[in-house]
């Protein structure tokens, strides 16, 4: 990966970024944000009122684009700064999975001295959540703004007029399907029991572990476990489901605008999508008069959802000052009075105990129940490996998934292709 940091700083034309000025005892640190328009001003007004409570700071609050460009520019940035050109963010929004890699080449600043300066107690943070943020023993961010995948959103109203059983394990969702399923005379499907999204690792990720498949073997995970009857079950499952046209595994350019509007028209009765949208189809549903279901997925050889959404991380190269600041601000926003915005401007996930057991929470619970289905299960959320091959291996699963649940190509040689595409590129690591 150090080879990669100096390429980068040969191929990337990094704009110096202004020092940060220290004018009249005000420390100037960056935070660099990944949300899309519609949550940006909720995360915004939350660091405006940290600076309101700090006089002493001054937060520059810059959009970076999606998490994959902001961690290229975070890269080009960090090669940058090591010689001497231009400068680095205090804080960014960092997804799990890139932890390694940044903890490996130094990237990222390990907050355990700030932890232990301050006294704070990160075993509130749930399990799953915080493990995703760790590396060789060491705390590297806090889990902030935290999705469920893939969250199980189903047509309440729908499911009671016709008396379809809701499902707990994927061993009963077979009858689920079938009732939930309409054809129109021709055998054409005109509702689906349920669409599932195909296009990204971090939902089929955890549906796969559901039915038993290792991603890995060993712990450096060079050691692949897909070549197995678990990878073979899923898949055989999922194809034979679509060729009935019980499902539709949405894939390609679209897919998830497709799917959420498929559900919002009543043209499927579930999807599988992230909690992040609980408000867009809970408010949607209420205009249409329906109720929306959400639950944890049905359960398999393992009961697990995928780790979503992202932390927050200090940057190595920041100076001692705009760190300390820097954890100051990632404290803040994972509280529970800034947890509790980011969860009703956004529909992510509570991160801690406190925040869970809060007042606060409890009437934000009384006006949406069906959240407790995900609430009572944040200790069963997993991250995807964090291995630094894991985005080109997730994007080899996902296209081969697609050939034989959509395009129904034969189960056995493009599951071996795939374990043969996975093994080169473990190989080239």
């Amino acid at each position: 990966m150090k080879k990669l940091l100096a390429l980068l700083l040969a191929l990337i034309l990094v704009s110096a970024l202004a020092p940060a000025a220290m004018a009249d005892d005000v420390v100037e640190i960056e935070f660099w944000c990944s949300w899309e328009d519609a949550w940006r001003s909720a995360l915004e007004e939350l660091v405006h009122q940290f600076e309101a409570d700090n006089p002493g700071v001054k937060v520059n609050f810059v959009y970076a684009g999606s998490y994959n460009e902001s961690n290229q520019k975070l890269l080009a940035a960090h090669a940058a700064a090591l010689q001497g050109a231009g400068t680095v963010p205090t804080v960014q929004q960092t997804v799990g999975t890139n932890i390694m890699t940044f903890a490996e080449n130094e990237v990222i600043y390990p907050l355990d001295e700030y932890i232990a300066a301050n006294g704070d107690d990160i075993s509130v943070f749930a399990e799953g959540m915080l493990a995703a943020y760790q590396y060789g023993g060491k705390q590297y961010g806090l889990p902030g703004c935290i999705s469920l995948v893939p969250t199980w959103f189903y047509n309440k109203t729908i499911m009671a007029e016709e008396g379809i059983e809701l499902p707990t394990t994927w061993e009963e969702f077979d009858a689920f399907l079938r009732k939930a399923t309409k054809k129109d005379e021709a055998g054409n499907t005109i509702r689906y029991g349920a669409e599932f999204s195909g296009w990204g690792i971090d939902y089929v990720n955890p549906m796969m572990r559901q039915f038993g498949v290792e991603f890995f073997l060993d712990d450096a995970m060079t050691e692949s476990g897909f070549d197995s009857e678990a990878t073979r079950a899923f898949a055989n499952q999922f194809q034979a489901w679509s060729k009935e046209g019980l499902i539709k595994w949405c894939y390609g350019s679209g897919a998830s605008g497709n799917m959420r509007q498929a559900f919002l028209d009543g043209n499927t009765v579930a999807v599988f999508h992230t909690c992040a949208l609980y408000d867009l189809y809970n408010s949607n549903f209420k205009e249409k008069g329906w109720e929306l279901g959400v639950n944890f997925p049905p359960a398999g050889v393992n009961s697990i959802a995928g780790l979503g959404g992202s932390g927050f991380t200090l940057m190595a190269q920041a100076s001692p000052e705009q760190r300390e600041y820097g954890y100051k601000l990632i404290r803040f926003l994972t509280d529970t009075a800034c947890n509790m915005i980011i969860i009703q401007n956004t529909g992510y996930l509570p991160v801690t105990t406190t925040c869970v057991n809060s007042p606060e929470c409890a009437v934000w619970l009384e006006g949406n129940p069906e959240l407790i289905h995900l609430y009572e299960h944040l200790d069963e959320l997993a991250a995807s490996p964090s291995s630094p091959a894991w985005s080109d291996i997730g994007t080899k699963i996902v296209d081969n998934l697609a050939r034989i649940i959509v395009d129904g190509e034969d189960v056995e040689a493009t599951v071996q292709f795939m374990c043969d595409e996975i093994a080169e590129i473990l190989e080239d690591m």
